[in-house]
């Protein structure tokens, strides 16, 4: 389904196998080309969905000349390598998103790492393999693509007679961004605000400085600042009144925060064994491998704060009450 948002910029929705079903990708057009703002998911029948929507405003994949990422998750750069080869588009991310694509290339370190830290979280070997399935497909889902310049935070960039300012938001990746056009009031949001649930936060496996949690709120305090009329969000529908919705999303971070911390005692607990109640009642292994990593999110948080320590038990880290 294509909408139009604003003139001659338009709404792309394109299917997706999770539990949001849908991701967004946006195209501004001027004089027969279009620039393309997230690539949505490399799977069956996505590619000829963009490329009716687009015909449906008199233009194909072909008349891409720029794809703009706001990160390197599956679901929102995954066409872009296809797009590529039918086009002679243009591909701008930023640096760390850059790192994160080139992190999920790595093959078999990559598997070896994501083994290791999961098993040092205290998941049993099944759960382990389970895990390094959905990495494998995530894997899959990310060909092979070119990359133009790099975005860098508050540069403003222009697509015809737009101009647009790229905003560094990092927390639910490393490397995400949103596009803000100032001139009307409209952000390209990504996964940084959605309508409906908060995004999920995850480690970066191997990169201990970033701090998910940490980077996210600081982010939605750069957001706060900018004169945004209407958020277009990459799943979902557009909405007004960011203030609001940014407001319940710091409320949820801390309570969701507060009630993991009840969980921890004295006793030295693995990650898995703090959440292990909830993901033993999901039956999905990706909505498991989602818990266990927003449960780590939040321990790491709750240690940078000194309210619980960090220890070892054998081959396992374990937290417990200061």
């Amino acid at each position: 389904m294509i909408t139009e948002i604003s003139e001659n910029f338009y709404r792309i929705t394109l299917p997706m196998p999770f539990r949001l079903r849908h991701v967004h990708a946006y195209a501004l057009v001027e004089d027969g080309q279009a620039a393309l703002f997230d690539a949505g998911m490399l799977m069956p029948g996505a590619g000829q969905k963009l490329e009716a929507d687009l015909a449906g405003i008199g233009l194909s994949v072909a008349d891409i000349s720029d794809i703009y990422l706001t990160h390197t998750h599956t679901d929102h750069c995954g066409l872009a390598g296809w797009i590529q080869e039918k086009s002679s588009a243009r591909l701008h991310l930023s640096d760390e998103a850059r790192q994160m694509y080139d992190h999920f290339q790595q093959g078999e370190d990559l598997i070896a790492r994501a083994r290791l830290f999961y098993a040092r979280r205290g998941l049993p070997v099944r759960d382990v393999e389970a895990i390094v399935e959905e990495i494998e497909d995530l894997r899959g889902r990310i060909p092979r693509f070119d990359v133009a310049t790099p975005l860098r935070d508050r540069e403003t960039r222009r697509f015809g007679s737009r101009a647009f300012e790229v905003i560094f938001t990092p927390g639910h990746a490393a490397g995400h961004v949103c596009f803000f056009f100032r001139d009307e009031g409209l952000l390209l949001a990504g996964d940084h605000i959605l309508p409906y649930i908060a995004p999920s936060l995850s480690p970066t496996i191997g990169d201990e400085v970033f701090q998910p949690l940490a980077s996210y709120l600081e982010s939605l305090a750069a957001v706060e600042k900018l004169p945004v009329s209407t958020v277009y969000p990459g799943h979902g529908n557009s909405f007004n009144g960011v203030h609001e919705r940014i407001h319940e999303i710091r409320d949820h971070h801390a309570l969701k925060k507060d009630m993991l911390l009840k969980r921890i005692g004295a006793r030295p607990q693995t990650t898995f064994g703090i959440c292990e109640e909830t993901i033993r009642a999901v039956a999905d292994d990706w909505e498991k491998f989602m818990a266990l990593n927003e449960t780590y999110v939040y321990l790491q948080q709750l240690k940078q704060e000194g309210v619980i320590r960090e220890g070892m038990a054998g081959k396992t880290v374990v937290y417990s009450v200061v």
